[in-house]
């Protein structure tokens, strides 16, 4: 278990405009960070109030699932913004010299390589 001064500092450094693990309290513990930060919110901060403002299950059978009117709205308004995003790249795209097409596809890769080396490193780390 960590301190309240300890769970403040180490949000402090995690959510800085310059992220940085040398001035955490948590960096020289056995688990990450999130381990400690997690247990302290569990223990210290109470359980959100039933308000029936989500949606809410009917039963197990997946089927047969309500979901109110303003959720439905904000799925639609996400998905809408999601679209318009996905068109407008593609747009720019298509627009491109086939050299910066394949410098954007570069990038691309690039970007997987690094989000599949940080899962990997994730599970490392959770063993």
């Amino acid at each position: 278990m960590i301190t309240k001064e300890e769970f403040e500092k180490a949000v402090e450094c995690c959510t800085g405009f310059t992220v940085s693990c040398e001035n955490c309290p948590l960096s020289e513990k056995d688990f990450k960070c999130g381990v400690y930060l997690a247990e302290y919110l569990k223990e210290n901060e109470p359980a959100p109030a039933a308000t029936g403002t989500s949606s809410e299950v009917v039963s197990k059978d997946t089927d047969n699932i309500q979901i109110d009117d303003s959720t439905k709205e904000q799925i639609c308004q996400a998905y809408d913004t999601a679209d318009k995003a996905c068109t407008d790249i593609l747009d720019i795209y298509e627009g491109m010299p086939a050299c910066e097409r394949r410098a954007f596809d570069i990038g691309e890769v690039y970007g997987k390589i690094c989000s599949t080396r940080d899962k990997l490193e994730n599970m490392r780390g959770a063993n």
